[in-house]
């Protein structure tokens, strides 16, 4: 199974899950345009099983109106449907169920945000267990038995408070990041209160363009875990199958 990266920053998040055989493919936000999405599928749009929005702002949702009209099932909170005037081809997520997408199972859970905002686990036979958690500031839940993370890791505080000493971003953006992204140490810090033993990948997501170190996220993610990891950015395919072949 591969992992597609079409983006993964504020300027629009996509990733497509895509079986061995290019059979079903399963989307995960709806930030980048669907004609993106359609090279990364091989234009074989029939063959999308659906699409998850962790939350309603348009980098993650913003043309999740046009899956939806193109026929592709999104599965989404209430607020992201309303707030992009789905009502055809769409699912609206109840917390605390399951949903089923072709061969895929998905479990999502509440996170914290400045706006109702949730993550996923994603299971299928093919690449195991993944958990999606992007755009919160804390996640109460620790997951078991996981074999890939899709994790934010928007910030770095000190990089930040640099930033701001320098007159690059305002002070606001400090409160603003406190409630809405998760900081580097507490990406690694929730990584090291979870039961890593099954995990192949940790895929480090939506890094702030001016706020972040790629390179050191990486380096330190794996010195700190002993993973592989690797930061997403467009064009990244990654395999995820459960097992190595």
């Amino acid at each position: 199974m591969k992992l597609t990266v079409i983006g993964s920053s504020s300027k629009g998040n996509g990733y497509v899950i895509t079986t061995n055989n290019k059979s079903e493919n399963l989307v995960i936000e709806a930030g980048v345009k669907l004609l993106e999405v359609k090279k990364a599928v091989d234009f074989k749009i029939s063959s999308i099983s659906g699409c998850l929005v962790s939350h309603q702002h348009n980098d993650h949702a913003g043309y999740a109106s046009e899956y939806a009209k193109a026929g592709v099932r999104v599965l989404a909170l209430e607020e992201v449907l309303k707030a992009k005037g789905i009502t055809r081809n769409c699912q609206r997520i109840e917390l605390g169920k399951g949903y089923k997408m072709g061969g895929f199972k998905i479990l999502p859970f509440e996170v914290m945000h400045d706006v109702p905002c949730v993550g996923f686990v994603i299971e299928h036979s093919e690449c195991g267990k993944i958990v999606f958690l992007t755009d919160t500031y804390a996640c109460k839940y620790r997951f078991a038995n996981v074999n890939h993370y899709l994790i934010e890791a928007n910030y770095a505080d000190d990089i930040l408070t640099d930033n701001i000493l320098a007159g690059r971003v305002p002070q606001a953006m400090r409160n603003r990041l406190l409630t809405s992204h998760f900081e580097f140490s507490n990406t690694i810090a929730m990584l090291k209160s979870s039961d890593l033993h099954c995990v192949r990948n940790i895929v480090l997501i939506h890094l702030s363009d001016g706020n972040s170190d790629e390179r050191r996220f990486v380096a330190e993610c794996k010195a700190e875990l002993g993973k592989k990891v690797v930061a997403a950015s467009a064009g990244l395919v990654l395999d995820i199958d459960a097992i190595p072949l």
